[in-house]
């Protein structure tokens, strides 16, 4: 009897520590680290508020979102009333908009993260004139060397037809 308990007590263990693990998100196959999870779902959010910003012409809270170096060095108003133009109607989320937030790249030293920046897009944009385009940004979450650098950088908008808008600029 009590070795029917103790596999029990085994199995039961081993169930726990199994969905425990399960804790971790698959991302393109990838099983991601409870800190790159938060990331992952920080990067999915951050990929609403742009597309929400652009669409509602939020000036404020879209520069809100970029780093402190981009805020002090880019004329960010101009820039991001001149995206505003460049969408030729108004935005509309539709089944085929799609929200990608899985480029990435990171460094650790020590088992702790010193570099963690991501490349998202938002593919398959339309608006109400029937235009489609495409929205790319990098953002860095964690850079050490460079403090001010944390937030968005660029954020790049490609129409159906190739042409292309940019605010901000690529930090290196």
């Amino acid at each position: 009897m009590k070795k029917r308990i103790y596999i029990l007590l085994g199995l039961i263990i081993i169930a726990v520590a199994v969905s425990l693990n399960g804790c971790a998100r698959l991302v393109n196959g990838i099983e991601l680290t409870l800190a790159e999870k938060s990331f992952s779902e920080k990067a999915d959010q951050h990929n609403k508020d742009v597309l929400n910003c652009l669409r509602k012409h939020d000036t404020k809270s879209l520069k809100k979102m970029f780093c402190r170096e981009i805020r002090l060095t880019e004329d960010l108003d101009a820039q991001i009333k001149a995206a505003f133009d460049f969408i030729d109607g108004n935005i509309e989320v539709t089944d085929k908009t799609e929200f990608n937030s899985y480029g990435m790249e990171s460094s650790t030293e020590h088992g702790k993260f010193v570099l963690y920046e991501i490349s998202p897009t938002i593919t398959g944009i339309q608006t109400d004139k029937g235009k489609t385009y495409t929205i790319g940004y990098c953002e860095y979450f964690i850079y050490k060397d460079h403090p001010s650098y944390l937030g968005i950088m660029e954020i790049d908008i490609t129409a159906g037809d190739g042409r292309k808008c940019v605010i901000g600029k690529s930090l290196r």
